[in-house]
């Protein structure tokens, strides 16, 4: 699926922004930041318009926010094939890259009477196949 038949199969308005974003995470395979996403042109669209974008993405489940140890906030496009809260991601400490790991998760604990799960956050962290070759 390209930028248009996403947004359309979401039944959002296809925006510049709105394409823009979700083209710039279709062609990488690693999680982005904000200034990631748009560092090839980041005076294309105003801060206001950009961020509205982000948020609206991903209060439709067209991108998921994977949070850092560091607080650093990268994002990626949902795979239909793997549901927002059942993936994990990895993220490499030496290029600094976040991977989203298409492997099932199970609930890890198991909770005490009364409690409810709403979602599961993985964020496993080391070194990337890449980089691991680099330094061989």
């Amino acid at each position: 699926m390209n930028a248009e038949q996403i947004l359309k199969h979401h039944n959002l308005k296809n925006t510049g922004c709105r394409k823009f974003i979700i083209n710039e995470l279709l062609t990488n395979e690693s999680a982005l930041s904000e200034n990631e996403i748009k560092k090839t042109l980041p005076d294309l669209f105003d801060r206001v318009t950009f961020y509205r974008s982000l948020k609206t993405l991903e209060e439709n489940n067209i991108i998921h926010r994977i949070v850092l140890h560091d607080s650093t906030v990268k994002y990626a496009i949902n795979k239909e094939a793997v549901p927002v809260a059942d993936h994990a991601h990895f993220h490499c400490k030496k290029c600094d890259s976040v991977t989203c790991l298409e492997t099932q998760m199970q609930m890890p604990v198991s909770l005490p009477a009364g409690f409810s799960v709403d979602s599961v956050e993985v964020l496993l962290e080391g070194t990337c196949p890449e980089c691991i070759t680099k330094n061989v």
